[in-house]
């Protein structure tokens, strides 16, 4: 695929997860996905990425993710995204407080055969916990 395709993959990706329509994920996502830092006690797989999904959902129902960039070298793929929502349930054990949330991060995708095989991400869990008041401020 050429690098142009990869970046498009991702661009699906993200429309997918952005507008929660978790079924059609298995459209641009291999059902053995391989994501070394999905949260704890996820199912691994196509399974746990929906999950994750899910419960984030269940906590910010408005959250969203915009992709500020997308570098990409063979078949994989960066994205410097960033994430906002307002946090009016229970996310992931935290009680709702009311407080809406504007925070970055980075994921690397690799690609096969038109879906996404691998990926790894890293948010700005800081600026997450900050914002939602569960961590000062220095």
């Amino acid at each position: 695929m050429s690098i142009e395709e990869n970046k498009n993959i991702v661009r699906r990706y993200q429309e997918i997860y952005n507008s929660n329509d978790l079924d059609a994920l298995g459209e641009v996502v291999a059902e053995n996905l391989i994501t070394p830092k999905i949260m704890p006690g996820m199912p691994p797989g196509l399974e746990g990425a929906q999950r994750v999904h899910e419960i984030t959902l269940m906590g910010m129902p408005d959250w969203s993710t915009a992709i500020d960039d997308l570098i990409a070298e063979g078949d994989k793929v960066v994205a410097r995204i960033t994430m906002t929502g307002t946090h009016t349930g229970d996310f992931w054990g935290m009680p709702a407080t009311g407080n809406a949330v504007n925070f970055t991060g980075i994921y690397v995708v690799r690609n096969k055969d038109g879906k996404i095989v691998e990926h790894w991400g890293e948010e700005d869990g800081i600026a997450l916990m900050q914002q939602l008041g569960f961590m000062a401020h220095p």
